[in-house]
């Protein structure tokens, strides 16, 4: 899933109760020589740059496979997840393959389920994926790369099933936010992973997620920004 030319690109800015933190989360957005959208994004950490590098598929608003590699200090881990349409488009459902590395070899497993999307993680895929959960306000499962705890090596970018859901914001909060963030703006309550309950997401028209608030189990307030952004004027929307 190579890029054969860039659409568009830019990066999250991340901060603690004000200070900026030493995250690199940076995408590109582009198509392949098939003319299919690709997303490359990575999130590093520290000089050693040790993280999360994702590049995967978009079609019809859907993450339709993807590649991930972790390294950190020990080791370097992959794994690879796709949909399995039964005929014509990939649709919400589809089965997801799933294939990474573990310390006793290559794994795999296929999971199937009616409300569940594939999500790898990154923030430039919570765009997409907040769109669809505005369809579906009962929420949907999302089959995700396990990083909750790197030190377990067996689970690992093993897939991991979470309950996601989200619903328009009002009031006070999303006024602010969308005079913070710009014109056009949506805002969203977001129930994500146990450490991201009732988060603060904003996107902008193209679907791209512009500003993510969410506190901390010790009360910090984390917030993500959208910045440097490059966008073609051949493009209409993220996805």
């Amino acid at each position: 899933m190579r890029l054969s030319s860039t659409l568009a690109q830019g990066r999250y800015e991340y901060s603690c109760d004000g200070r900026t933190m030493p995250v690199q989360d940076s995408w590109q957005l582009g198509l392949n020589d098939q003319g299919q959208r690709i997303v490359v994004s990575q999130r590093l950490v520290g000089e050693q740059g040790f993280g999360m590098a994702v590049r995967a598929r978009l079609q019809e608003g859907l993450v339709t496979e993807c590649e991930i590699r972790w390294r950190d200090e020990v080791d370097e881990v992959n794994a690879h997840y796709a949909l399995q349409p039964a005929a014509g488009e990939p649709a919400m459902g589809d089965p997801i393959a799933a294939h990474w590395t573990g310390p006793n070899g290559p794994q795999q497993a296929e999971l199937e389920g009616h409300n569940r999307l594939l999500f790898p993680l990154m923030r430039i895929f919570m765009g997409p994926l907040l769109l669809k959960l505005d369809q579906r306000r009962e929420g949907l499962e999302v089959v995700s790369p396990d990083i909750v705890d790197p030190s377990q090596r067996g689970k690992l970018l093993a897939p991991r099933i979470s309950f996601r859901s989200a619903r328009p914001m009002a009031g006070d909060a999303a006024i602010q936010g969308a005079q913070e963030l710009g014109p056009d703006i949506s805002a969203f309550i977001y129930h994500g992973d146990e450490a991201e309950r009732d988060a603060h997401c904003f996107l902008d028209s193209r679907g791209l997620l512009i500003g993510y608030d969410w506190p901390s189990s010790t009360g910090r307030l984390w917030q993500v920004r959208l910045r440097d952004l490059e966008w073609s004027s051949q493009l209409q929307a993220l996805a």
